[in-house]
C-alpha cells in the first residue's frame, strides 16, 4: 500500500472509486468511471494492499508507508527542439528544464539558441521557430554551460528520451569536452509500461489519456513541452507507488522491460550465443563467416549487436530463406563506424568481395535524372544508374514516386522533347526520342531553356530572375501550352519539389569534395576526396594529430595535379559515386565537408582544412572555400 491511496481513501472517510483515486492520485479531475478503470485497475487488482467492496469501490488494508515517494530524488524534465533529426549537422535551436521535487515545480531554465544555420521550412511550421527569432541569440558554446548546471545531480527525464539526450550529450563532448552520464527517465517507455491501454503515447494523446488538460502549454516549443512531460512524470511516479516500486533504481529498471516473451533461437543455428553478446552496441558493418571463412551474409545497422540478433533470433517468420543461409554461420566479424558515409561504403565493400552472398542491398536510392546534354535539343528523363557519358545527373531519389512528381513538373514548365516511355536508359545507351514535337523552339531558344532548368535544379536561379524565366517560357510553349497563370503556378510547384526533395548543388559529375568524416572513432577521420562525383582516394589519420603534409600531397595529386583519366570509371566507382550523392542529400554528416571552386588553390584548401579541424563547430556542415 501507498501512503498516497491511503491518504486519498482517509480524507474520503469510506471506500473510493476509481474516479474519485484519479482526482486524487493523478489530479485528474475530468476523467469519466471508465477512463479512470481503465488506468487504476491493472494496477490495482493484482496489489495485495487493496481490496474491493461489492460496489466496486477501493479501501486500502494496509496503511504502513512512508511519508513521501522518493523525496529525496530531484527530476530535471528537459525539452529541446532543433533544426533536425541529429547532431552534428542539426543543431539545437531552444533548451528548456523544469525542475522537479517532491511532485512539485521548484524551478525552470529555459533559452534559445542560435543554431548557427538555417532553420528548415518544415521545423519553421512544427515549431514556430524561425531564424529571425534565433538571429540574436547567443549560440549553443554560450548556453550549454548554464545549462548542464542546472542538471547537475538530477535525474534526466524526457518524452523519448533517447532523442533530447543524444543532443546534448554529443554537443557537451564536442563542444565543451564534458562526458555526462545521469539518470535517465523516459515517460514514453514508462507510459507504454504502465498504462498499456493508453495505445497511443505522444504528448498530447497521453495528456488526454490521464485526463491532463496542457492547453496552457505551448506544444512544440520547449519550455511548453517540458512543462507537459513534467506533469505526466510526477503522475507516472505515483503510479509507479501504487505498483510497489520502491526506488529509483526500481523504477529505472522497471522501464526497460518491454513485457513481451523474449524471441528463440533460430532453428538449426550452430552459432554460440555468448557470440552475440559480445558484439559491440555501435554502428558499423559485419559479416557472417562459415567454418571456411566464407562470408555468409553482411550488413550494416545503427547498433551492430542489435542488428546481429534479430539475424539469429527472428521476430517473425518472414525471415526464412536467411535462417537457411545462416545456419552454417560460426564466427561474426564486427568494424564500428561512427560515420553514415563510412558504414555504407564499407558494407558496399564487403558485399562486392563475397560472391553470391545476400548483402545489404543498394545503397544509391531508386535512380537519377538525368538531362542529356551535349546534344542539339537535350532531354530529362529517370535513369537507374550513374554513367561517364557527358550528361547531368541529379539524386539519387529515395523513391520513384518522388522522381515521377519532379519529371512531370518539368515538363509541365519547361516544353522539352521527351523520351518514349518506357524506353531502356542504362548506363551507354541514350533512350529513343519521341516524333517531333508540333512546338518548334530553336536551338538557341532551348539552349537558354536547359540552362535555366539546371540552375533551377542547383539553387542557382532566385526567384527574382522567375518573371524572366517565365517570359522566355511562354515565347516557347507559343500559346500550344499552359495559360501563364498556369504556367506560374506549375513553376511555383517545380520550386516547392526541388526545395523538398533537397536538390541544391551541382551535379553529381560535377562535386569536387573533401570529406572528413569520423573512421571506427570519434578521435579518428577518413578523409575521402571526390574528383567529378567519383571517390579517388581516401586515408585515416587521428584527430589529434592531422597529417598536414599528407593531406598537402593528396590534395595537390588529386585535384591540382592535371586532368583527371578518361575513360569509363568502373562499375564499382559508380556505384561508391551514387552512395555519396546519396549521402549528401539526406544530410548525415558527422564531420564535414569542403566543396572546392574552380578558383582555390592548394594553400587555400589546406588552411581551411586545418583551420575546421580544429573546430568543433565545424562538424555537420558544408564549407564552400
Amino acid at each position: 500500500m501507498r501512503h498516497i491511496i491511503y491518504r486519498a481513501i482517509k480524507q474520503e472517510g469510506k471506500p473510493v472509486s476509481y474516479s474519485d483515486l484519479a482526482r486524487k492520485i493523478l489530479k485528474a479531475d475530468g476523467l469519466s468511471e471508465d477512463a479512470a478503470k481503465a488506468i487504476l485497475a491493472p494496477l490495482l487488482e493484482s496489489n495485495p494492499h487493496f481490496s474491493q467492496d461489492d460496489k466496486g469501490r477501493w479501501k486500502a488494508i494496509d496503511p504502513a508507508l512512508k511519508s513521501r515517494f522518493l523525496p529525496d530524488v530531484t527530476y530535471s524534465v528537459v525539452d529541446i527542439e532543433t533544426t533536425g533529426g541529429r547532431p552534428p549537422q542539426h543543431r539545437i535551436t531552444e533548451l528548456a528544464a523544469v525542475k522537479v521535487r517532491d511532485g512539485k515545480v521548484i524551478d525552470e531554465f529555459h533559452h534559445l539558441v542560435n543554431p548557427g544555420r538555417e532553420i528548415p521550412w518544415s521545423v519553421v511550421r512544427l515549431t514556430g521557430i524561425t531564424d529571425a527569432m534565433v538571429l540574436d541569440q547567443p549560440e549553443l558554446t554560450e548556453v550549454l554551460p548554464k545549462f548542464l548546471n542546472f542538471l547537475d545531480g538530477t535525474v534526466f527525464v524526457a518524452h523519448c528520451a533517447n532523442f533530447d539526450f543524444h543532443f546534448i550529450r554529443y554537443f557537451a563532448n564536442q563542444y565543451l569536452g564534458r562526458d555526462i552520464d545521469p539518470p535517465i527517465l523516459c515517460t514514453f517507455k514508462l507510459a507504454q509500461r504502465l498504462l498499456p491501454q493508453a495505445g497511443r503515447y505522444n504528448l498530447a494523446e497521453l495528456s488526454a489519456f490521464i485526463g491532463l488538460d496542457d492547453s496552457v502549454n505551448d506544444r512544440h516549443r520547449a519550455l511548453g513541452d517540458a512543462r507537459t512531460t513534467a506533469e505526466i512524470i510526477v503522475r507516472l511516479l505515483r503510479l509507479a507507488q501504487v505498483i510497489g516500486l520502491e526506488s529509483l533504481q526500481d523504477v529505472l529498471d522497471y522501464q526497460e522491460v518491454s513485457g513481451k516473451e523474449s524471441p528463440l533461437l533460430a532453428e538449426g543455428v550452430s552459432i554460440d550465443p555468448a557470440t552475440l553478446k559480445d558484439l559491440p552496441t555501435k554502428r558499423g558493418v559485419f559479416r557472417l563467416l562459415n567454418e571456411k571463412s566464407e562470408t555468409v551474409f553482411s550488413g550494416k545497422a545503427p547498433d551492430i549487436q542489435r542488428a546481429v540478433r534479430d539475424i539469429f533470433y527472428p521476430k517473425n517468420g518472414s525471415a526464412k530463406k536467411l535462417i537457411q543461409k545462416i545456419r552454417s554461420v560460426r564466427k561474426v566479424e564486427t568494424r564500428p563506424m561512427e560515420s553514415e558515409l563510412g558504414m555504407t561504403i564499407q558494407a558496399s565493400r564487403l558485399r562486392r568481395a563475397s560472391k553470391g552472398m545476400n548483402g545489404s542491398g543498394q545503397a544509391s536510392g531508386t535512380g537519377f535524372l538525368k538531362i542529356s546534354l551535349g546534344s542539339k535539343y537535350p532531354r530529362a528523363y529517370s535513369v537507374n544508374h550513374l554513367a561517364v557519358d557527358g550528361g547531368a545527373y541529379y539524386g539519387p531519389f529515395r523513391k520513384q514516386a518522388q522522381l515521377r512528381d519532379l519529371l512531370g513538373a518539368i515538363h509541365s514548365v519547361f516544353p522539352l522533347r521527351r523520351v518514349q516511355r518506357g524506353a531502356r536508359t542504362a548506363e551507354g545507351r541514350e533512350p529513343e526520342p519521341l516524333p517531333e514535337s508540333a512546338i518548334d523552339i530553336s536551338p538557341a531558344v532551348y539552349g537558354r531553356m536547359i540552362d535555366r532548368l539546371q540552375r533551377i535544379l542547383e539553387g542557382r536561379l532566385r526567384r527574382s530572375s522567375d518573371q524572366g524565366l517565365l517570359t522566355l517560357l511562354e515565347k516557347a510553349w507559343e500559346k500550344k501550352g499552359p495559360t501563364p497563370g498556369q504556367l506560374k503556378r506549375n513553376l511555383g510547384r517545380l520550386r516547392h519539389l526541388i526545395q523538398n526533395q533537397s536538390l541544391s548543388g551541382p551535379s553529381v559529375e560535377r562535386r569536387n569534395l573533401v570529406i572528413i568524416e569520423p573512421g571506427e572513432s570519434m578521435a579518428q577521420r577518413i578523409c575521402y576526396f571526390v574528383r567529378d562525383g567519383l571517390l579517388v582516394d581516401e586515408f585515416e589519420f587521428d584527430l589529434a594529430s592531422p597529417p598536414i603534409d599528407e593531406l598537402a600531397a593528396r590534395t595537390q595529386t588529386v585535384f591540382f595535379g592535371g586532368k583527371a583519366e578518361t575513360g569509363e570509371p568502373a562499375k564499382e566507382a559508380l556505384e561508391e559515386a551514387a552512395i555519396i550523392a546519396a549521402w549528401l542529400r539526406r544530410e548525415l554528416i558527422d564531420g564535414f565537408i569542403l566543396e572546392l571552386s574552380p578558383k582555390l588553390d592548394l594553400e587555400e584548401v589546406l588552411e581551411t582544412l586545418m583551420r575546421s579541424l580544429a573546430n568543433p563547430q565545424a562538424a555537420g556542415t558544408c564549407i564552400s572555400a
